[in-house]
């Protein structure tokens, strides 16, 4: 059996092990670098663009300056409050919140129905039964309607 006393190479070790870490810390680099330059990118096409903002600037004052009370007036009544009787509140008449969730929706609320016209009052009959005072031109017939009420006990 043969022994190798032969010593390592040290030196060729080392400069693979440096050459190793060098390249792991220059790669390590340029992807944190990629990885910034693309995530700005990203962030800059997502940006509204801004080519014709100084002309909506301009739109902006033009209408302001031709309002019917000029800017600079409204915020001083409004800090008086002396526009109260322009700006009030009114009830909404949307009736979207009240339908539900598009996915499993209500049906809208109906107005209340408004109460029919009061009955005329009957007029004391036989017995103090009251008796109805005509059918108001109701159909001829049942018709659903409600049964008069059977007439009273005669007197004694």
């Amino acid at each position: 059996m043969a022994i190798d006393n032969t010593p390592p190479r040290l030196k060729l070790i080392i400069t693979i092990g440096a050459i190793t870490i060098i390249t792991l810390v220059a790669v390590d680099f340029a992807l944190k670098s990629y990885y910034g330059f693309m995530t700005d990118e990203a962030a800059r096409l997502k940006l509204a663009p801004t080519t014709n903002l100084d002309e909506h600037h301009k739109a902006e004052k033009a209408a302001f300056a031709s309002a019917a009370t000029p800017l600079d007036q409204a915020m001083n009544q409004l800090a008086k409050g002396s526009r109260s009787d322009i700006i009030t509140p009114k009830p909404s008449d949307d009736l979207g919140p009240m339908t539900g969730w598009s996915k499993l929706p209500k049906p809208a609320p109906t107005p209340e129905p408004k109460p029919a016209a009061p009955t005329p009052p009957a007029v004391a009959g036989d017995g103090g039964a009251p008796m109805p005072m005509g059918d108001g031109g109701a159909p001829k017939g049942d018709a659903g309607a409600p049964k008069p009420p059977p007439p009273g006990a005669p007197h004694k």
